[in-house]
């Protein structure tokens, strides 16, 4: 090969290179010529590489000059223009190669230019196109870059703090989580981008501030009327009190486990046997004279033998459950029974799922439950309530909560209601009398339980802003702190 040959290949890998990162950077940001002009470069390439090879391999030197005469006549019937033949045949000069390049490089930077134009047509076919896709990328704002292009009758949800926690890794960005839940309404669009608006905050229907990473010294410093600033926590007042006085007439809306929320986020759904949802609620009316289930339900503890388990991973709880199932363990002692400890803060293990994991092991050997809550606080019941209903055992409950609006009378047992040697005696009693503890199980053909923290709620939240009932009342939590924690001020003083 001589040294002309050489620095030819050196050329076109060089311009094979230059010639599609350009093609594939510089006019990506186009839907419209994006992928017939992705398609000509990559054949341009081609046919660069199909050139190489012929030099490079070569017996005389008649094949570069074929390769280029062969793909230019393919390229002409894909790609129709009278001077492609031509072009091709003239691409053997490495000066034109340069100067095609060159060209191309200029000639992009005004394809740029012109693209993202505010006066650039934008079809609604191709804004719709970008809604449904914003799941897997951000050409809904990145490809037009012009906000005047989004839809008027969307709402927009700004998360103030980060999506990292619960719940607001549910909501994940765009459109995508009302449309993967089949929402009934989703015209609302999520993002954690506080200048997605150029800046402008006042444009978000609602900035969502989750209260476990609220910080004082980061609060939006413009504010429209018309918006919502929305206090979103899943988490115990108890464990995450707002002690701020700046906090108190900030907030329009909350949305947390509170019944009496704006909007409501429970843990648990509680459905009729119609399907319709029912609670929980403060004013649930529960089913009356519940027919008996023991012919249908009694095989089912027949191979019951333990009394209560209790899984658990945080040892520290401000409610003292430790020390409770403590002392329960010790009143238990006098009728041989235990309470079985799985996890961080007992001696036992059981898989989370597989043979053996520890829902069913609960389902088939127990007869209780500890649904033992980490901290007391009005309406905070979470998902441990739901790991003993859903497995056939009774949920012995511990909490700040009034459990009938969570739960049928006469299906669990309040431990904070019964002295330990009392509440022992009665699990002594029910487990030597299937009868008596079939009881506890009426409201099972009547009710079913649900998760609701990332299903339900999450459309809640776009309905609200549909709501024009809603939208239409302003509101305003002048004592946002008392009602949040009743006690705050001694919780406050004593968080150091």
């Amino acid at each position: 090969m001589t040294v002309r040959e050489k620095f030819l290949i050196q050329r076109i890998t060089l311009i094979d290179y230059c010639c599609y990162s350009f093609c594939l950077y510089f006019f990506k940001e186009n839907v419209r010529s994006y992928n017939w002009l992705r398609s000509y470069c990559f054949r341009i390439s081609k046919i660069w590489r199909l050139a190489t090879d012929a030099i490079t391999n070569a017996t005389d030197r008649c094949t570069y000059t074929q390769v280029l005469d062969n793909e230019a006549a393919e390229m002409s019937r894909r790609f129709p223009a009278p001077c492609h033949l031509q072009f091709l045949k003239q691409m053997r000069s490495v000066k034109f190669f340069c100067l095609v390049c060159c060209t191309s490089f200029a000639f992009s930077l005004l394809w740029v230019q012109l693209a993202t134009r505010q006066d650039q047509p934008v079809t609604e076919t191709l804004i719709q196109e970008a809604i449904e896709n914003v799941g897997r990328d951000f050409r809904y704002k990145d490809v037009y870059r012009k906000t005047t292009a989004l839809p008027k009758d969307f709402k927009y949800i700004l998360l103030w703090t980060s999506s990292d926690y619960s719940p607001f890794y549910f909501f994940g960005h765009g459109q995508r989580a009302f449309l993967d839940r089949k929402c009934s309404v989703i015209k609302c669009y999520v993002t954690t981008d506080r200048k997605f608006f150029g800046g402008d905050l006042t444009k978000f229907d609602v900035i969502a501030f989750n209260g476990r990473t609220m910080r004082l010294s980061d609060l939006p410093r413009s504010r429209s009327s018309n918006q919502r600033y929305m206090y979103v926590n899943l988490e115990s007042a108890d464990n995450f009190p707002v002690c701020q006085e700046q906090f108190d007439s900030f907030f329009n809306w909350t949305s947390t486990y509170r019944l009496d929320s704006d909007i409501p986020n429970p843990y648990l759904l509680i459905r009729d046997s119609k399907g319709k949802i029912v609670g929980p609620n403060r004013k649930v009316q529960w089913k009356k004279d519940m027919e008996s289930v023991y012919d249908e339900y009694a095989g089912r503890i027949r191979n019951k033998t333990k009394a209560a388990a209790w899984f658990v991973s945080n040892c520290r709880a401000r409610s003292g459950r430790r020390g409770y199932v403590k002392a329960l363990a010790g009143a238990l002692k006098t009728y041989g029974l235990t309470v079985d400890v799985y996890g961080k803060c007992g001696t036992l293990n059981c898989p989370k799922k597989g043979p053996g994991n520890c829902k069913s092991l609960l389902k088939k050997d127990y007869f209780f439950y500890l649904s033992l809550e980490n901290s007391f606080s009005e309406d905070y019941v979470t998902e441990k309530v739901l790991t003993a209903v859903e497995n056939d055992v009774v949920p012995i409950v511990y909490g700040g909560a009034d459990y009938s609006r969570f739960l049928p009378p006469g299906s669990y047992i309040d431990g904070r209601k019964q002295h330990v040697m009392e509440l022992a005696a009665t699990i002594n009693r029910l487990m030597n009398s299937p009868k008596d503890y079939l009881e506890y199980f009426r409201w099972k053909p009547h009710y079913t339980y649900h998760e609701s923290i990332s299903n339900e709620n999450v459309c809640n939240l776009c309905e609200a802003l549909h709501d024009k009932k809603k939208l239409h009342n302003t509101s305003i939590y002048n004592e946002f702190r008392s009602w949040w924690h009743p006690n705050y001020k001694y919780r406050c003083s004593k968080s150091g």
